[in-house]
């Protein structure tokens, strides 16, 4: 059984649902986060990290959070590769030279702003219940562990009849949170 959504999940949000999403977002340590680094500007690339946070930070006389990796610094294997040294000619002004930009992950520490939840199932259930999924609640419907041909996946109906159906249940939470982002 799925128990989280996944990054592509995230990735496949448009830009007022990742507003919406983290806006309603509440970081709190030991959960799963995803955040998306810049690694080349020309090209607007970026890297995906996920990590588990460790603390949240927040700065003096700001509203801003950081979010702290569990993983420290030193647990992390450094691979250093040879530095060339400098010609003896490189002080020249006239010359253009490229130097090569290494993409060097973030250490530990990633602004909010940065960041979006990767939700479990939990989660899920209570951030539709903020969004006022059902106002007269919701239900979820989970098929038995033996189907049969026909039988439905998992369903998550609100009083108004809408439905979302997936075999994993992840899924369907989420496509319901998805709609009212």
């Amino acid at each position: 059984m799925k128990q989280h959504i996944t990054p592509e999940d995230l990735l496949q949000l448009n830009s007022s649902q990742v507003l919406n999403l983290r806006d309603m977002w509440i970081p709190e340590p030991n959960t799963v986060a995803m955040a998306r680094i810049c690694k080349d500007v020309i090209n607007d690339e970026y890297d995906t990290i996920v990590f588990v946070i460790g603390e949240v930070i927040v700065q003096e006389n700001s509203t801003r959070l950081i979010l702290k990796s569990m993983n420290s610094a030193g647990n992390v294997d450094v691979v250093q590769e040879d530095i060339e040294e400098l010609p003896e000619d490189a002080g020249d002004e006239n010359e253009d030279e490229e130097f090569p930009c290494e993409y060097t992950e973030p250490d530990q520490y990633f602004s909010k702003d940065d960041c979006l939840p990767i939700l479990n199932i939990g989660q899920l259930i209570e951030m539709l219940g903020r969004v006022k999924y059902g106002q007269d609640g919701f239900s979820i419907i989970i098929p038995p562990a033996k189907r049969f041909v026909g039988d439905r996946g998992c369903r998550v109906i609100n009083s108004v009849e809408m439905e979302f159906e997936e075999d994993e249940l992840c899924d369907a939470l989420w496509k319901a949170l998805v709609e009212f982002l």
